[in-house]
């Protein structure tokens, strides 16, 4: 518990630092660059999310445990690192493999091949962070340091060289260069510290590896690409401009999102740990994190609901007036989220009930693609922004549902044994 405390407490700190960063870019690269610029930067971040998607995998879920039960055994740590850092370079290569190829099949693709590429760094930066071996030791300081430096150098890069509608490809470059330097500064931090030791791993183990994740990937994978698809189609369908108003508002609901990450980083390897040796001890941890979890939640979703019209004159302009209606919709995003993370990542998974929680995510995938291909092509970015608060609400919904029918004792003292 003193880990998890601490691990807490610095990840708090580092986290409400590190997401000021881009909030205090954000205003000055939606004004140079326009709702059109800016549409057209979110969309080239939104595409290549699909990759960093893909390369991050599974592994925050699956390797994390792993580290985390293991946590004492130098060999099995050490293969278990290997394994995953060949598991996501493999995939990271493949990446940029495909990207290149789309990007002669289809003409949008094509006339942001050079914006595309030279963001392609975010991804080979994700592959470079092993995030899920810190989670697993509960040792979370050095990378969240390292994690923080790099935005903060960010910040004056931007206002630097983001100086006209043309500085876009400096505004992609900044964004990949943060966590590709990033990483290779954890690399040489575990390389120094000789924490672990070279394990040649076999391609079968490789395969193994990510055969063993796919369920997980593909469940949670899937809320995140289509948060990233929607920021895509309604480029597609309705135009960068309302890309633009859309990805204004849901920078600032992620931000939001992204200030829950400390807790729910340092919850995840606890819970894991507790429901392989103390059920009941998981359970009562549950509870109090319902409390904490819901309790920030709902606060968050409320101050962006009262607080929308100010935060967007202030930060956007009135250039950015319909990002007003955009926020009003996805204000109680963060609750929902909130709920199902806890119903579905804190609980669901450390119980093994993989199965109920993948259906849920890919029937709430194929209700946020019916759902936008209707609303986004009514309503331009309000529907978009009216589809992600639909569907984060029935990923909740649904999940409450499941905990209850399988008689989940989440808030009940007794423990399922």
């Amino acid at each position: 518990m003193a880990s998890f405390r601490k691990n807490f407490a610095i990840l708090m700190t580092m986290q409400i630092s590190t997401y000021l960063v881009p909030l205090l870019t954000l205003p000055w690269l939606a004004r140079v660059l326009s709702p059109s610029g800016y549409g057209r930067l979110a969309f080239g971040l939104a595409f290549l999310s699909y990759f960093v998607i893909s390369t991050n995998y599974s592994f925050s879920l699956t390797a994390t445990p792993q580290i985390s039960i293991n946590r004492h055994d130098r060999a099995a740590r050490s293969r278990i690192f290997w394994e995953t850092i060949f598991a996501q370079t493999l995939i990271a290569v493949a990446g940029l493999a495909i990207l290149l190829a789309l990007t002669f099949i289809f003409p949008i693709l094509e006339e942001n091949r050079t914006l595309l590429l030279l963001g392609f760094g975010l991804v080979i930066g994700t592959m470079l962070i092993p995030t899920w071996y810190f989670q697993g030791m509960e040792d979370l300081a050095v990378i969240s340091t390292l994690v923080f430096i790099g935005r903060a150098l960010s910040i004056p890069a931007m206002f630097l060289l983001v100086r006209e509608q043309t500085d876009i490809y400096w505004a992609m470059g900044i964004n990949a260069m943060v966590p590709l330097v990033t990483g290779i500064a954890v690399l040489v931090y575990l390389f120094l510290r000789n924490e672990i030791d070279f394990a040649w791993v076999p391609f079968a183990s490789i395969v193994r590896e990510l055969k063993n994740g796919w369920s997980v990937f593909m469940a949670t994978a899937i809320v995140e690409i289509y948060a990233s698809s929607n920021i895509v189609v309604l480029a597609l369908m309705a135009g960068n401009v309302a890309a633009g108003y859309f990805a204004a508002g849901d920078k600032l609901i992620r931000a939001a999102l992204n200030m829950l990450s400390p807790l729910k980083t340092a919850a995840y390897p606890r819970i894991s740990f507790l429901m392989h040796h103390s059920r009941g001890d998981a359970f009562a941890f549950l509870r109090v994190m319902f409390v904490v979890q819901g309790g920030i939640v709902l606060t968050t979703s409320l101050a962006i609901f009262f607080g929308t019209p100010l935060a967007v004159h202030l930060l956007y302009g009135s250039q950015f007036e319909p990002t007003v209606g955009v926020l009003r919709w996805m204000a109680f995003v963060p609750l929902m989220a909130g709920l199902s993370d806890l119903f579905g990542v804190q609980t669901m998974l450390p119980l093994g009930m993989k199965t109920p929680f993948t259906r849920i995510l890919v029937g709430s995938a194929v209700l946020n693609f019916l759902l936008l291909a209707v609303l986004a092509n009514l309503f331009g970015e309000q529907g978009a922004a009216a589809t992600v608060l639909a569907v984060e609400t029935a990923i909740a919904a649904s999940m409450a549902v499941t905990l209850y029918m399988h008689g989940v004792p989440f808030l009940r003292k007794a423990a399922l044994q």
